[in-house]
């Protein structure tokens, strides 16, 4: 299924969504190396050598990161400008408890094509069509977990206050995507005492550099919108699961 935006330059950005089977080793491989050429650098708490350089992922991690198998379905959103990968989404849907699920394992736009509404536009694709009950992302930037916001509800500067209504202890740990099922809940959202002004993460041992995501925390703020999700340690991720009706 495809869908056209006209991009502010006049071209036409398509936009393709496609489930299990329809997700060939070439659109694994075009992802991959957006991915890698694109979504940031390791930070000094990174194990190794790796500091300072940029995070890779080969096809063969990213399927077996972001892609569980069934009952799991998996589904990837692309957008393309012209024949260019710009934008994509990876998610897995699942059913728990009758509810039935999306979580958002990957999602990452070309800096050259940033600020320009595309990942709230992949994210809006992936819902359509689907009745899903709720919808869940792990990422450390905030940019990212606005788009969600856009996507799926009223948007950020509309939560006054957040709060958890599912059972999101047992949501993650039926999900079929390893790094979701694992990670450790870290905040006050979840009745856990803290004092270092977290509300709402998660551990994946994801050691991200915060540069970037902490500069467009300050866009957000400078704009007048409150952030509800509290503070970020290293290695941590913000959480975020928004109820669908």
């Amino acid at each position: 299924m495809s869908s056209k935006l006209r991009a502010s330059n006049n071209k036409m950005i398509g936009f393709s969504i496609h489930e299990g089977v329809e997700i060939t080793n070439s659109m694994i491989h075009d992802i991959a190396a957006l991915f890698s050429d694109n979504y940031g650098i390791w930070s000094a708490a990174a194990q190794g050598r790796r500091q300072g350089r940029r995070i890779r992922s080969s096809p063969a991690r990213l399927r077996s990161d972001c892609s569980p198998g069934a009952p799991a379905r998996n589904f990837l959103v692309q957008a393309r400008d012209a024949d260019i990968l710009i934008g994509h989404v990876l998610a897995t849907r699942w059913t728990f408890q009758d509810l039935d699920l999306c979580w958002i394992t990957q999602l990452c736009v070309c800096k050259n094509y940033r600020h320009q509404g595309l990942a709230t536009k992949l994210l809006a694709k992936l819902s359509e069509n689907n009745d899903d009950d709720g919808f869940g992302i792990l990422s450390s930037h905030p940019f990212a977990v606005a788009a969600a916001l856009r996507a799926f509800s009223g948007g950020l500067d509309q939560v006054e206050e957040y709060t958890i209504s599912f059972p999101i202890r047992a949501i993650l740990a039926s999900c079929p995507v390893n790094y979701v099922r694992t990670a450790e809940l870290r905040g006050s959202l979840f009745d856990i005492e803290v004092i270092d002004g977290t509300v709402s993460c998660a551990d994946t041992k994801f050691f991200v550099d915060h540069t970037e995501p902490d500069t467009a925390l300050d866009a957000v703020q400078s704009k007048g919108i409150q952030w509800p999700f509290g503070r970020l340690p290293e290695g941590h991720e913000f959480l975020v699961f928004i109820e669908h009706p």
